[in-house]
């Protein structure tokens, strides 16, 4: 598990999403085309994220209870929050699929009325103070919980932290204290 630091209570990821990505020439339209190495929790997700193969959903729960570190941070909180989907055309969505496989194993509640998101565009390929201000203008708290309890932010992987700290933010402007991030995957370089 890798720490993520922030303005949450604690944070992990459980895995690098890549470990290398090597070079190897432009395709026929001039993109740069890459032979990468991905963890093995990296490769799960992108097959899962790019492949729509959501078999491997119990390949990434069962790494999740394989390490102990990791259990014990789940068993800590209350209820899981999934990020909400930025592509919202994708027939499965990974976040939402494994936050309620980790609910369902763990007995913890997974919510999604929560936190509602007006945006409807793809933000990974932006500045991060941009993209921080963005989905901070598109998240609300749609719902309120017990204010006590412990909320874990869900996501698929951290790379600026801009979602997660604009989702926390909202949390604690709305008088949450308890807040907790896990991502599946971190990248090598966060953005």
């Amino acid at each position: 598990m890798i720490d993520i630091p922030g303005s949450w209570k604690k944070g992990c990821a459980f895995a690098i999403y890549t470990l290398k990505s090597d070079y190897i020439g432009d395709d026929q339209y001039g993109n740069p085309q890459f032979n990468t190495t991905r963890s093995p929790m990296g490769q799960c997700l992108y097959e899962v994220k790019y492949h729509q193969d959501i078999s491997v959903i119990n390949r990434i729960v069962d790494f999740l209870l394989k390490e102990e570190d990791c259990k014990k941070f789940i068993e800590n909180i209350d209820v899981i929050l999934p990020v909400p989907p930025s592509n919202k055309n994708r027939r499965w969505q990974p976040v939402i699929l494994v936050a309620q496989e980790i609910a369902r194993i763990f007995g913890k509640e997974m919510r999604q009325d929560i936190l509602g998101s007006s945006n409807s565009e793809e933000i990974k390929n932006i500045d991060t103070g941009e993209k921080y201000d963005k989905i901070k203008n598109s998240i609300s708290i749609e719902k309120l919980l017990d204010k006590k309890k412990k909320i874990l932010i869900f996501d698929d992987v951290f790379d600026s932290g801009s979602t997660l700290l604009a989702i926390t933010n909202a949390l604690m402007e709305n008088g949450y204290e308890n807040i907790f991030v896990f991502t599946l995957t971190k990248t090598r370089i966060a953005n």
